[in-house]
């Protein structure tokens, strides 16, 4: 979008200086080669002036458009370091709790010799209930 705007304040630029540049007298006006007649100085003035508002235009909206894509990538880029910084925590603490895990099997199979057979819970749980 930005580039696009950037053509047409170009192309109103290109047009506006042609006509300066080619206009030296105060007779009639020549744009590309072309004489334009039938104007009024005060009419020139304010197609003139037509022009380089659209120039103006053009440009603020170029810039414009491509700060706003410029701001959302920069929030772009923070929400995925925020989330790899997420995912780096997320992955720690999964490892946290895996060792952890292991460590409540580790001592579970050592210590099968030395608890009695009617103290160890079944892991289809207490008797008398299903599901």
């Amino acid at each position: 979008m930005a580039a696009f705007f950037l053509v047409l304040a170009v192309i109103a630029g290109v047009v506006v200086g042609d006509a300066v540049i080619a206009n030296t007298g105060a007779g009639s006006v020549t744009v590309f080669g072309q004489s334009i007649t039938g104007f009024t100085q005060g009419q020139l003035l304010v197609i003139a002036a037509g022009l380089g508002f659209l120039f103006a235009l053009f440009l603020f909206l170029a810039w414009g458009s491509s700060r706003n894509r410029r701001i959302r990538r920069r929030e772009n880029r923070l929400v995925h370091r925020d989330m790899a910084s997420r995912v780096d925590e997320l992955e720690r603490t999964n490892a946290g709790l895996r060792d952890q895990l292991e460590r409540g099997r580790r001592t579970s199979r050592l210590g099968d010799g030395d608890v009695p057979e009617t103290t160890r819970v079944s892991a289809s749980g207490p008797p008398g209930r299903s599901g």
